[in-house]
């Protein structure tokens, strides 16, 4: 793959896992099973393949074994040199912070690891990002915005309606100078936004900036103690700055709860949801894992559902995203949910709005029974059975 010779990218994967436990018990938010194969990190990834990016940070929060045995090195997306670029994982980020608790006068590592990454770059432009925000951005496009309008910081965003931001969401709104320009006059929270405004322009925490002013934000947000996304740091120093926002126009989706994680893949069952993510300009890229096809038997009944390879289906299935190696028995019923790989389903067993995490045993005439609004989740490598019960 060619090069981007212009820019560079930081991945802050240090996003909250709380609201959505207990898939992020073991693991980082980026790493959460999506749409039967992919993982959240994939999107990001590819955005910056698509954009020829091969110099990349992630920085990880919490456990990352998911995560790195997904990443490894970074070779389906185009980041395995060692000339000029590579994928760079720096983890632990909570042990730092504890470390800096007995040193209060040095720079934060939390930045100061960012800001090494990106002096030993050697680009010109820096790109930073998240993965809770499910999308496929153009950042070639981006960058082009971003040196047109002579900004000093570009953001990037998508106009929402109000039931988008769930009450108790952190993401941020952006506010323009002007209606219908992209110059940029506050970043808010969402919660702040008065009721009667119904359509939003909310942050997707994306954004360009020159390398020498990353450094800048990053060594006054170290010196500061200011902590938080993207977003928090060019709030602060809004007035100081020309911050211009470009528009994506594609599908987006805010990984905040169980719940919005449960609509996420369900989106991807309509078709136009489908298209709108993975067949924009540019390919969404995974780890490879090859496989046998899925097997559906005579008894098998499928509606409207999503399967990745080497599974086994002798029963009813509806409405459901079923990953790999997944097992339903005959006589099983599966209505609305989220099958996750290596998971079996027993004969006669019924789930309905359930996420089975990966492994998950169901045993026979098992009767499992979420909400669209509250699916029900069971944990990773559970054995459910009538007699155990939950």
């Amino acid at each position: 793959m060619k090069t981007n010779e212009q820019l560079c990218a930081v991945v802050n994967l240090d996003e909250s896992e709380s609201k959505l436990m207990p898939l992020t018990k073991r693991r980082a938010v980026a790493a959460l099973p999506f749409g039967s194969r992919y993982r959240l990190i994939d999107f990001p990834l590819s955005s910056l393949y698509s954009a020829e990016v091969n110099s990349v940070a992630l920085f990880v929060r919490g456990s990352a074994r998911a995560l790195l045995d997904h990443v490894r090195s970074g070779y389906p997306w185009g980041m395995e040199s060692t000339v000029g670029g590579g994928l760079f994982i720096h983890s632990g980020a909570e042990f730092k912070e504890a470390l800096e608790k007995l040193e209060p006068d040095q720079i934060s590592s939390y930045y100061q690891d960012q800001i090494d990454f990106v002096q030993h770059s050697k680009k010109g432009y820096v790109v930073v990002m998240g993965s809770k925000m499910l999308c496929n951005v153009d950042l070639k496009a981006v960058l082009r915005s971003h040196i047109a309008n002579e900004a000093d910081i570009t953001v990037v965003y998508k106009n929402v309606t109000r039931e988008f931001c769930l009450p108790e969401s952190i993401a941020n709104c952006l506010s323009f100078e002007i209606e219908g320009e992209s110059k940029l006059a506050d970043l808010l929270p969402a919660r702040e936004i008065p009721k009667k405004e119904t359509k939003l322009a909310i942050g997707m925490g994306i954004a360009i900036m020159r390398t020498d002013k990353f450094i800048e934000l990053t060594t006054e947000a170290a010196n500061n103690r200011i902590k938080g996304d993207i977003n928090v740091l060019i709030k602060h120093s809004l007035k100081e700055n020309t911050v211009h926002g470009y528009e994506y126009t594609g599908y987006l989706k805010n990984i905040e709860t169980i719940s919005s994680y449960y609509e996420a893949n369900m989106d991807l069952l309509d078709e136009d949801n489908y298209n709108a993510l993975f067949y924009r300009s540019q390919p969404v890229i995974t780890k490879v894992k090859n496989g046998a096809p899925t097997y559906y038997s005579k008894e098998a009944d499928i509606t409207n559902s999503q399967f990745a390879s080497d599974c086994v289906i002798d029963g009813i299935v509806e409405d459901s995203i079923v990953f790999r190696k997944v097992t339903i028995e005959k006589t099983a019923v599966v209505r609305h949910s989220l099958i996750m790989q290596g998971s079996k389903i027993a004969e006669g067993a019924e789930l309905d709005y359930v996420i089975l995490d990966k492994g998950v045993k169901i045993g026979p005439g098992v009767k499992l029974k979420g909400t669209k609004k509250n699916p029900l989740v069971i944990e990773k490598d559970r054995e459910i059975t009538v007699e155990k019960g939950i």
